[in-house]
């Protein structure tokens, strides 16, 4: 068995929570539709609503170790962390981007699926935004 380098498992693996993460999110969809509403209101909650929330959370906060390890060459490492934050902003970008169009035709409504799966991916995009805020007034 061959030896791999540290360098390369770490790809690999930061990888595979992105690509499981988004796999769970994107398989709880069609699954919270066939278990119906209630989706996301105070006295229920679906746990396919649930478990797209963890989907998508665990994607999107592996997102920048993957984009750390895939950018290589001649970049030091802390400015290696820096573009790969900055992608990471633009990712949540596209998911906040999504999710609005997701939830704009329901009007948000925790009854829909569209507009729970909405909810939840615009309050996850506005968590990764929020830490780059912090990152950026912090002295990043």
């Amino acid at each position: 068995m061959a030896v791999q380098p540290e360098g390369l498992s770490q790809a690999r693996r930061t990888a595979l929570f992105v690509v499981a993460g988004a796999a769970v999110a994107i398989v709880s969809i069609p699954l919270a539709a066939t278990a119906g509403s209630p989706y996301l209101s105070f006295s229920a909650l679906s746990p396919w609503i649930v478990t797209f929330a963890i989907g998508l959370f665990a994607a999107l906060f592996a997102t920048p170790f993957l984009i750390h390890s895939r950018l290589g060459g001649t970049l030091e490492a802390d400015a290696r962390w820096e573009r790969a934050l900055l992608w990471w902003g633009a990712v949540a970008v596209a998911v906040l981007a999504a999710s609005l169009l997701c939830g704009l035709p329901s009007g948000f409504d925790t009854g829909a699926l569209g507009g729970a799966i909405a909810i939840v991916g615009v309050c996850e995009a506005l968590l990764v935004l929020a830490t780059l805020v912090v990152w950026l007034l912090s002295g990043g």
